[in-house]
């Protein structure tokens, strides 16, 4: 016959087993469904609009501070290009400081990270394409925000 403590010990287990359970399945589900900053493209259109919005920017003005924007957004992704580089670099010179079987381990990491990155690329590509811009273009700007009637 079991005794009162086995059965209390077996719903403890069970308990914390759902609990860990429960804790990492949510984990995993916020890192799926983090909201993801826009493309530079995209958030460089919606700054656009908004500075232009809130001080009633002209038309010449705007014409103006457009390339002003773009080229500082293309100098944001060259640098984005760059800091990959650095990490690719980076990971090489690790990977002649790890045994055999480390350095397998860890490019097979590395294999996992770039796959990761191209699939997030080609997404982009895809809601580029979506939405009728070219990969790496200019995004049309928003529309601007409606203002309520106050009901």
């Amino acid at each position: 016959m079991t005794k009162p403590w086995q059965i209390w010990l077996v719903l403890i287990a069970i308990f914390a087993t759902g609990t860990a359970g429960g804790w990492l399945l949510a984990r995993h589900v916020a890192r799926r469904s983090a909201p993801r900053p826009p493309p530079p493209e995209v958030w460089a259109a919606r700054q656009m609009e908004r500075v232009a919005d809130e001080v009633q920017l002209t038309p010449e003005q705007k014409e103006r501070i457009k390339p002003i924007v773009t080229a500082n957004i293309d100098e944001l992704v060259k640098l984005r290009r760059q800091a990959l580089d650095i990490l690719d670099q980076m990971g090489k010179q690790i990977a002649t400081e790890l045994t055999p079987e480390q350095r397998t381990k860890y490019e097979k990491i590395l294999e996992e990270h770039r796959a990761a990155r191209r699939q997030a690329q080609e997404l982009r590509n895809a809601r580029h394409r979506a939405d009728g811009a070219p990969p790496g273009g200019e995004q049309p700007p928003p529309p601007p925000p409606k203002k309520g009637t106050g009901t």
